[in-house]
């Protein structure tokens, strides 16, 4: 088992995760791969930004996302085949769609809590780690999306929560028990 991690400016350009996708062809072996993705370079600081804006009733929010859409979906338009591009880009809409929703709400009763703000932060490993997943799965390599929320388990101390080790690694372990080559997990996020 390899792990292999890519923060923000490894993931900044349809060039860059082009090399990303290249990097895990060469590494994949006979042992399985797990990679962990940040949110597209920048895009963590915008969604705080949005969140912000949109709590103090300030609609540039939605210039931010309006960019933050594009970056994802020029990203799948280049990347993937016209074959795999209409369920991606639906999947990947589906998400910016409940993003959307989210500022939307915050905007209309004025207040970002610490949880909402967690929830708003984790659309950039969320979008990034599927984008990217369609993105090898796209070029025949046996890879897997996975929410880490649903294997990383924390306390409720948002913004600073802790993680929950014995749990989360008795669900790592059995995560790794699939007959996948690949898992591409979302980093920064658990539940």
């Amino acid at each position: 088992m390899k792990v292999l991690k890519f923060g923000g400016s490894s993931v900044g350009s349809p060039d860059r995760i082009e090399n990303i996708a290249q990097i895990i062809a060469d590494k994949k072996s006979s042992d399985k791969l797990i990679v962990v993705f940040s949110a597209f370079g920048g895009v963590t600081d915008q969604l705080i930004q949005m969140g912000t804006q949109a709590a103090a009733g300030d609609m540039a929010y939605k210039d931010i996302f309006t960019e933050i859409e594009s970056r994802h979906l020029e990203v799948a338009r280049k990347l993937l085949t016209l074959q795999r591009q209409t369920d991606a880009l639906t999947q990947i809409k589906i998400r910016l769609n409940e993003l959307e929703e989210i500022l939307h709400g915050v905007f209309l009763v004025k207040e970002l809590t610490r949880k909402t703000l967690d929830y708003i932060m984790s659309f950039g490993e969320r979008l990034s780690a599927y984008t990217i997943n369609e993105i090898l799965a796209d070029r025949a390599m046996d890879s897997v999306f996975v929410d880490s929320r649903n294997i990383v388990f924390t306390d409720d101390q948002f913004g600073k929560a802790r993680i929950r080790y014995e749990e989360t690694n008795r669900n790592i372990k059995s995560l790794i028990e699939d007959n996948h080559d690949i898992y591409v997990v979302t980093g920064f996020i658990g539940s």
